[in-house]
C-alpha cells in the first residue's frame, strides 16, 4: 500500500531520508517490518500481548532515534531495528517471565493428537534452544525471523564468520538435543 505517494517498492533509507522530515512517512517502513518483527517477538516472548506491546515499543523508539540510524555505517535499517528490539526484549526478561507459546501461534484447524504432537515438538524444540549457549541461541532465533548472517552479525557486533559458525555449531547441537530427547 502506498502512504503519502512513497512506492512500496522505496528502498529502506529513502524512506527513512523522507520520515525524518515527515513522521507520517515511516508508514511504509512499519508496514514493512511491523509483521515479522511481532512473529519473532511472539516465539521470543511465548506471550501475544506482551509481543504485541514490544513491538510497538520497538517503532516508538525508532522513530524517536530515527537521527540516530547512519547507513553510511553498514548498517541495514532491518539490522538497526532488531537491534533495538533485542535490546527492548531483555530489559522485558529482567520484569516478566516468559510464559508458553501460545495457540494462537499454532493452527487452529488440526485435530486434537496432531496438537498435542505439535506443542510436544515446539516444546522440545524451546527445550533445545534454551539449551544453547546464549549468541547460538539468538543467531538462531534472529536467522528464523528472517535476518541475514550481515544484519546478525551487525546486531552482535560481530563477523558474519562468527555468525555463521555460531549457526553451525548451533544447529549441530540442536541436532544432538532433539535426537536424544532434551529433558524439558
Amino acid at each position: 500500500m502506498a502512504h503519502n505517494g512513497i512506492d512500496p517498492s522505496m528502498e529502506d533509507d529513502a524512506i527513512v531520508q523522507r520520515a525524518r522530515k515527515n513522521v507520517d512517512d515511516f508508514a511504509p517502513l512499519y508496514d514493512r517490518y511491523a509483521l515479522s518483527m511481532y512473529r519473532w517477538m511472539c516465539r521470543e516472548t511465548g506471550d501475544a500481548e506482551l509481543a504485541a506491546d514490544l513491538t510497538a515499543q520497538v517503532f516508538v523508539q525508532a522513530l524517536q532515534r530515527l537521527h540516530q540510524y547512519d547507513p553510511r555505517r553498514g548498517a541495514t535499517f532491518r539490522a538497526w531495528l532488531f537491534a533495538i528490539a533485542r535490546n527492548l526484549l531483555r530489559d522485558s526478561w529482567r520484569r516478566y517471565k516468559p510464559g508458553p507459546l501460545l495457540a494462537e501461534l499454532v493452527d487452529q484447524r488440526p485435530g486434537p493428537e496432531e496438537l498435542a504432537l505439535h506443542r510436544t515438538l515446539m516444546d522440545d524444540v524451546r527445550a533445545a534452544l534454551e539449551a544453547l549457549p546464549e549468541r547460538q541461541r539468538e543467531t538462531i532465533e534472529l536467522r528464523l525471523a528472517g535476518l541475514t548472517h550481515r544484519e546478525i552479525a551487525e546486531i552482535q557486533g560481530t563477523s558474519e564468520n562468527a555468525v555463521r559458525m555460531a549457526q553451525s555449531r548451533a544447529m549441530k547441537t540442536l541436532r544432538v538435543l532433539l535426537h536424544q530427547g532434551v529433558k524439558t
